[in-house]
């Protein structure tokens, strides 16, 4: 996939949510610094389950988030979908 939008990310994470750092890049496109690895950590659970489409999905978020950055949350971030 290209670069993702806002969109893109919610669209990829939402049967994804955790309740930690996930949801919160989900439901505010909140980045912090656990980010990156907890979506490392589903891509490659989803890689074992030979969901790889998927998983290649959720690592495509994990650049979207390292070009991005560590950030708060994003005012509007649910009103871009």
């Amino acid at each position: 996939m290209d670069s993702l939008t806002d969109n893109d990310v919610r669209k990829i994470l939402h049967p994804f949510r955790d309740g930690g750092v996930i949801s919160r890049l989900y439901a505010t496109g909140e980045i912090t610094e656990d980010t990156i690895p907890a979506l490392g950590m589903l891509s490659v659970e989803l890689d074992e389950m030979g969901q790889h489409e998927t998983a290649d999905w959720v690592a495509d978020v994990i650049s979207y988030a390292d070009s991005v950055g560590e950030r708060p949350p994003v005012k509007g971030w649910t009103s871009k979908v």
